[in-house]
This record gives C-alpha cells, sequence and structure tokens, in this order.
C-alpha cells in the first residue's frame, strides 16, 4: 500500500525527538523538514542518517517546493494557527503537536479553521499509546476491579532540568504546568477511564524556589461521568525524584487497584498482593502510534482517534482548570465546551 508523504515542520527540541521515532513508521514516507533555524536542521540530518530529505527554512517554502499529504507542526502553540492553516491550504492532513493552542479560545478558532477543509486534524496524545496504558485500560474494560470509583494521581518533575534554547517560549507564562503538562494527564485520565469530565475545583500555586515564572504546582479535583472521583497533585517545581512525565497513579474499584508507579503497570488485590500487568505488543508506541494511528483513519475514512474535535474536550479541562484557580470556584464541564480561559 502506498506510504503517506510527510513534512516535519519543526525539527529542534522535541522535533527532533519525533524524527527519531517517526523514520522507522512504515506508513509513512519523509519527504522534507523545515525549520526556522539551521543548526536544528543539520542537527535532524544526522538523527535521519542515510535518509536523505529536502530542508527548507521555512514551511511556507516547503509547502510550496514539496507535495505531500500530511504535515507534522511539532513547534510552539502561538504559531500553529498559521500552519494549521498554511497546511490544510496547501491540501494536507495535519498532526499538531499539543496543547493545540496557548488557550482555549484560540483552541475554538482553530476548530473553526478545521473544518472549513475536508481534511482532517489530530492532536498529538502519544502518553495514551504506550503498552502500560493500553493494559491499564483493557484491566478496567474488562471489569478487574470493578467500577473505577477512586483515582489518586501524583506528578513531580523538576521542570529546570535539560531545558535548552528551544523551551524559551515556556518562560513567565501564567500557568505553564497545566497549560503544558496537564493536558497529557487530563486526556489520559479521559482515555483510561473511557469517561467524560463532569466538574473540576482546581488550586495552582508556586513554591518559593521556583525562578521560571507562572504558578508550577497545582491541585485538581475533578469528577467524571459514572462517578469517579479524581485527586490530582502536579508540579514542574519539585525538589527530590523525579516521577516519569506520566506520574504515579492509583485507580481504585471495590475489587482492588491498578497502580503505574515508576513506569510499570501493576493489578493489587484487596489482599494488596501486587502482580505486574501483562502488556499488550505493540508494533509502535508514543509518537510513532500516532502517527500511523492517523494514517489507518485516513485509510479507512474514519476520524483520528484523537481528532481536534474530541481532543478539545481534554483542552477544556485545561481552560476549567485555570478558570477555577482564578475564582476559587467549581467549573462545570457537561454543558457542553468550556468557553472561558
Amino acid at each position: 500500500m502506498e506510504r503517506m508523504k510527510v513534512i516535519q515542520v519543526g525539527v529542534g527540541g522535541f522535533g527532533k525527538y519525533w524524527l527519531e521515532n517517526i523514520k522507522s513508521v512504515e506508513s509513512i514516507e519523509l519527504v522534507a523538514i523545515a525549520d526556522v533555524q539551521q543548526s536544528n536542521l543539520d542537527e535532524a540530518l544526522n538523527v535521519l542518517g542515510d535518509l536523505k530529505v529536502p530542508v527548507f527554512l521555512s514551511h511556507e517554502e516547503a509547502f510550496r517546493e514539496v507535495k505531500a499529504d500530511l504535515a507534522l507542526l511539532i513547534t510552539p502553540p502561538p504559531t500553529r494557527h498559521r500552519l494549521t492553516r498554511d497546511a490544510l491550504e496547501a491540501g494536507m492532513h495535519v498532526i499538531v503537536e499539543k496543547p493545540m493552542a496557548s488557550t482555549y479560545r484560540e483552541a475554538l478558532q482553530l476548530l473553526e479553521i478545521a473544518q472549513s477543509y475536508d481534511l482532517l486534524v489530530s492532536v498529538n496524545q502519544n502518553y495514551r499509546w504506550t503498552p502500560e496504558m493500553k493494559a491499564i485500560r483493557t484491566a478496567l474494560e474488562s471489569g478487574l476491579i470493578g467500577a473505577a470509583e477512586v483515582v489518586e494521581w501524583q506528578f513531580n518533575r523538576d521542570g529546570s532540568r535539560n531545558r535548552g534554547p528551544q523551551s524559551e517560549w515556556r518562560k513567565n507564562r501564567e500557568e505553564p504546568l497545566l497549560t503544558e503538562l496537564s493536558i497529557h494527564h487530563f486526556d489520559l485520565m479521559r482515555y483510561l477511564l473511557n469517561a467524560q469530565p463532569i466538574s473540576l475545583f482546581a488550586n495552582s500555586f508556586s513554591p518559593s524556589w521556583n525562578e521560571r515564572g507562572g504558578n508550577v504546582s497545582a491541585s485538581v479535583i475533578l469528577k467524571f461521568a459514572g462517578g469517579t472521583h479524581v485527586n490530582y497533585f502536579a508540579s514542574s517545581g519539585n525538589k527530590g525524584k523525579d516521577t516519569t512525565w506520566t506520574g504515579n497513579f492509583r485507580i481504585v474499584g471495590k475489587l482492588g487497584a491498578l497502580e503505574f508507579s515508576d513506569g510499570l503497570a501493576y493489578h493489587v488485590t484487596e489482599d494488596g498482593e501486587s502482580h505486574l500487568l501483562e502488556l499488550p505488543v505493540q508494533k509502535y508506541s508514543n509518537v510513532a502510534y500516532t502517527v500511523n494511528e492517523f494514517v489507518q483513519a485516513v485509510r479507512e475514512g474514519r476520524r483520528p482517534v484523537t481528532h481536534i474535535a474530541d481532543n478539545l474536550i481534554s483542552f477544556s479541562m485545561v481552560g476549567a482548570a485555570v478558570e477555577s484557580s482564578k475564582t476559587g470556584k467549581v467549573v462545570r464541564l457537561d454543558t457542553g465546551y468550556y468557553h472561558a480561559y
């Protein structure tokens, strides 16, 4: 079957990580890369090794000179409106990095742009696509612990570590934790529980030692359809041992618990016995899974799992958390898309 031709825009920092992972995806052919910095392009070519592709210092030139089916937009949120519109105008489907925009209002505008073209736009939510998360969702669907009633989720990272110049745009954002990191965890909650959020209450803050600006810690209480209660604490201003980027969490039901700790997935019985979950065999995971799943969706004539309209629900949780922290009030999420923030 013919491979989908792909242009990647943004190859510095996380963009390089994308290249490392997607270059082996058999359903695509990388036909060009673009970035505003020559040094990023040079490093990207080293990552690609024997795979030689044209390089461009502007996405406009890449879109004009190279015919492709799909654009991967691995760039900061403020750039994504223009890039998405330009890619769609050039006749390409789009996968955009999370969060899809800087604010929820901008995300709604991006959805409106996407809906004006007969093409697909999806948002990367790669935390879903690991064997561990698949195993936990399967265990929940099988009723292994009964209905999920309580979730305890903790995320701790020192966000000042290993941050190069490509992350400068994150500095001094008002809510860097909620808008940049919690979107992953909120989306993962939706995926694992297979349920939609009803309401949340949030309080964000910054510890005294934070020097990067903005609130880097938050506590959020969430309620999901079906009655699941989630207690979420996250901080990117951690001191001491870090969790994984997913964090550590426990999903508790009447018959036991499912736990994810330090990268491993467990079933914990009512008696407290802990057993590693059997993991599914996956050809791809992480961003490689994201891209391959998108290709399969196009071939099958369906929406990708993390289509922009679906992902807007996850992003609404971010907007609601920011608003709740500002107002000190519970925010409802079950009355349609959340329109503040």
